[in-house]
């Protein structure tokens, strides 16, 4: 068996063969290194065939020797240094390689630990002929004493070495003429030590026994000062690790709590309101951010950074004035979803309404700034649009449907229109958003290819807008749910469909000369910050 012997800080740990050691900056680490330097999750030490090995395992690096390296066999004592070759420093030893000397012998390796000695006793580097010890003597704990090699010493480790790891003596043996320990030093089977000996922290051996006291079990991977009970909380409830984690910088890590107080917040603010829409609103702003948080995942635009969010908001603010202005006012003197042609207006109303932000804020961003944003940075604008559309347009169907619940004499009204407020509080956001995000591709691809820009929008705004009136059509004409959820199935696979192809459909299209309008050389697709 080989033990691997990790000290760091002054403080020494012991790891089993087996075992998985991380080692790094975030509190779940075997070994928590507390340097900004230092990545969360810096490396990892695995026992493997040959032995201990060691692993990078974060983007800071690791010096061994003043050069860097990112993967080694530990099968000595080694140093190393994390982040830089002045980091924070880690010493590794096996027990393989604290016993290993010449042909034959033991040596203790010089300068185990942070201080060169393991409870007080170090030896005098060297060997003698035969693998006999040259010296072992008293270390920190007394004045040096010293020994004359064992006569006859058949290369097994001084008498009273039983409690280092791995070692078994031999029986019956006897030092040899010259031999000379430490006062209150006697050997025997077991290691028994003179009075007031105090085991290496991290050591783990078969046990020792102290004078006067009971056999004390190691503790692999534990500082031995560290077992009591105030370590012991501090431990597995690390309160000062978490404080200074920089894990808690991550904006999405602390939006969170925010995030889940909401219910009780709305619920603070709002209980007394006297609007009818209000459980609406607050359940949609809830719901809205999760869906918004799918779809970015699903699309997966290769940049979100603080030109993205600006014409998000940009996107959002024109959304919900262009839809009370024009839409309402379109839909309510031209609109009929009665018959296949009204609901086709309410469909191609609709779906412009959410299309026209997205081509404003493409076309401002290509002729001001001078950037061609990937096709799919305007699908993910168009679901932005979506969400906004299906939010508003909630708050003016749930009050219906509250006042439905309420009024119900029987209890299957009662359930209809509560499923129905929760379809508008919970899904019509995604309908709108998955419609929208068809069109933002679609618009996308025509601001970045103008030979084709007219034909692209209207495909792309068709395909929605189609899709919309259908499912109006069928949920007024039918009177049933199961034609608009066949319709609804219909958008999610054209919807994820471009999800999973938007990125080989934009190199096709760039490709081929009918949609660049001139050479593939000329040509030259731009991301956020490169001029188009």
């Amino acid at each position: 068996m080989s033990t691997l012997q990790v000290t760091f800080d002054g403080r020494n740990y012991a790891f089993s063969p087996g075992a998985m050691v991380r080692i790094g900056r975030s509190s779940d680490n075997d070994i928590v290194v507390n340097d900004p330097t230092v990545s969360r999750r810096h490396a990892q030490l695995s026992w493997e065939a040959a032995g201990w090995v060691w692993q990078n395992a974060g983007q800071s690096p690791t010096f061994l020797a003043g050069q860097p390296v990112a993967q080694f066999a530990v099968g000595q004592q080694v140093d190393i240094r994390l982040a830089s070759p002045q980091g924070p420093a880690l010493l590794l030893a096996t027990d393989a390689g604290l016993g290993q000397g010449g042909p034959g012998g033991t040596e203790l390796a010089a300068g185990f630990g942070t201080e060169g000695r393991m409870a007080g006793h170090t030896n005098v580097a060297g060997q003698a002929p035969g693998g006999q010890a040259a010296g072992y003597g008293a270390g920190a704990a007394g004045p040096a004493a010293a020994a004359a090699a064992p006569q006859g010493y058949p290369g097994a480790a001084p008498p009273g070495m039983a409690g280092y790891p791995g070692y078994e003596p031999e029986a019956g043996y006897q030092p040899g003429a010259g031999y000379q320990a430490d006062a209150g030093y006697q050997a025997g089977a077991g290691y028994q030590a003179a009075a007031g000996y105090q085991a290496a922290a991290g050591y783990q051996g078969a046990g020792y026994q102290g004078a006067g006291g009971p056999v004390i079990p190691p503790q692999a991977g534990i500082p031995v000062s560290e077992l009591d009970m105030g370590s012991f909380f501090e431990i597995l409830i690390p309160v000062k690790s978490w404080l200074h984690d920089r894990g808690w910088r991550q904006g999405i890590r602390l939006l969170i709590i925010p995030y889940a107080l909401l219910p009780l917040i709305f619920l603070g603010l709002f209980a007394n309101s006297s609007s009818l829409s209000t459980p609406g609103w607050a359940y949609s702003l809830y719901i809205a951010p999760l869906w918004l948080l799918t779809f970015w995942y699903l699309i997966r635009p290769p940049v979100i950074g603080k030109l993205e969010a600006a014409i998000a908001v940009f996107v959002i603010v024109w959304t919900v004035i262009w839809l009370h202005i024009v839409t309402i006012y379109i839909n309510d003197h031209f609109a009929n979803t009665h018959n296949i042609l009204g609901s086709l207006v309410v469909g191609y109303n609709e779906e412009t309404t959410k299309a026209i932000p997205v081509l404003i804020a493409a076309i401002f961003v290509l002729r001001v700034r001078k950037q061609k944003l990937d096709p799919r940075t305007w699908f993910l604008m168009g679901t932005v649009a979506g969400l906004t559309f299906g939010v508003v347009e909630q708050s003016i169907y749930t009050p219906a449907a509250i006042v439905g619940i309420h009024s119900a004499q029987v209890a299957q009204q009662a359930v209809g229109d509560t499923l129905l407020f929760a379809f508008r509080v919970f899904v019509d956001g995604f309908q709108h958003a998955v419609w929208a995000g068809v069109s933002g591709f679609f618009v996308g691809m025509a601001v970045n290819y103008k030979r084709r820009r007219i034909p692209l929008l209207v495909l792309g705004i068709s395909i929605p807008a189609i899709l919309h009136a259908l499912n109006d059509y069928s949920l007024t004409v039918f009177h049933t749910v199961w034609v608009g959820v066949l319709v609804q199935g219909l958008s999610l696979l054209l919807f994820l469909g471009y999800t999973l192809s938007a990125s080989s459909i934009e190199r096709r299209v760039r490709r081929n000369p009918n949609f660049r309008g001139q050479s593939i050389m000329m040509e030259r697709f731009s991301q956020p910050g490169q001029a188009g």
